[in-house]
């Protein structure tokens, strides 16, 4: 054997890695609710996440449809618009590295309380409560981690939904009621 091929050998088992990390994993790996996982937990989530290309205008889901899973922005943005009274009302605009809908883990009678959009060409990370509850019985540990991680959001965003009611409440009151 040649020492130019047991140096080629040395590199390929202990130099530095050239295998090219897989974007799905960097994306999961990013998000919060899965930012917990190890990689080999992580590579076994990927096999139950769904990936799809949305198009400008098409949508994710509509309001008052069945929800059953949430989606991470892989690439591209959405924009989330709520029907008013008399008129349509956008919430938010998410890009690459937020998501949405993740209440419809956890809420097996979940309606969307609002429509997404794809405002460009994007690039959604879906994952489904039937999906989440196959990981909870075949991995508990690894599954309550993600129930864990899922409540920190759920509480996160009720408390940052009652501040924003709460100041509305007090610009009400001051503007008495003509706002």
């Amino acid at each position: 054997m040649s020492t130019e091929r047991t140096n080629l050998l040395f590199t390929d088992l202990f130099g530095p890695s050239k295998k090219k990390r897989s974007p799905l994993l960097e994306t999961l790996a990013q998000n919060t609710l899965f930012s917990g996982l190890t990689r080999r937990e992580l590579r076994y989530l990927s096999q139950f996440v769904y990936e799809r290309s949305y198009q400008p205008g098409e949508p994710v889901f509509r309001q008052d449809e069945r929800g059953i899973g949430m989606y991470l922005i892989a690439k591209g943005k959405v924009t989330i618009r709520a029907r008013g009274h008399k008129k349509d009302h956008v919430v938010t605009h998410l890009g690459a590295g937020s998501f949405f809908g993740e209440l419809a883990l956890v809420d097996p009678e979940h309606l969307r309380s609002a429509e997404v959009i794809a405002a460009e060409a994007s690039l959604l990370i879906g994952f489904f409560k039937p999906d989440l509850m196959d990981i909870v019985e075949r991995k508990p540990e690894m599954g309550a981690r993600i129930l864990m991680a899922l409540s920190k959001v759920l509480g996160g965003r009720l408390i940052e939904t009652t501040e924003r009611l709460t100041e509305l409440q007090k610009l009400q009151e001051k503007t008495g009621g003509n706002e």
